[in-house]
């Protein structure tokens, strides 16, 4: 699988939303190589892995997969009470990314 530099263009609403939250400056220079040039994730590769890293790292692959297919739930206690600030405002930008309607009235209108 080639891996990108950045996360890619993705498909569909879901997967871009999937990889804003692997985008994470914490957690892309690992989870890039199981991204491929098309966007496409290996997430069975991608979570066992992942099952080697932090547990907010591992919290993160499991929100963008659940984001993705919704095979992977990450629950909304545990990434509220887990992660920080920054990873749980990417986790929030990517929801509006899959949801632009749900987005706060002020980033729609941006």
């Amino acid at each position: 699988m080639t891996q990108p530099a950045r996360p890619v263009e993705a498909p569909s609403r879901e997967r871009a939303a999937a990889l804003h939250v692997l985008g994470a400056p914490c957690l892309w220079a690992r989870a890039r190589r199981f991204v491929s040039e098309a966007g496409e994730v290996d997430w069975l590769r991608l979570e066992l892995a992942a099952g080697l890293w932090s547990w907010d790292e591992w919290l993160l692959v499991a929100a963008a997969h659940d984001l993705d297919d919704g095979h992977a739930p990450a629950g909304l206690k545990r990434l509220c009470g887990t992660l920080d600030a920054g990873n749980l405002r990417r986790v929030l930008e990517a929801v509006c990314i899959l949801r632009p309607d749900a987005a706060p009235a002020r980033e729609r209108s941006q």
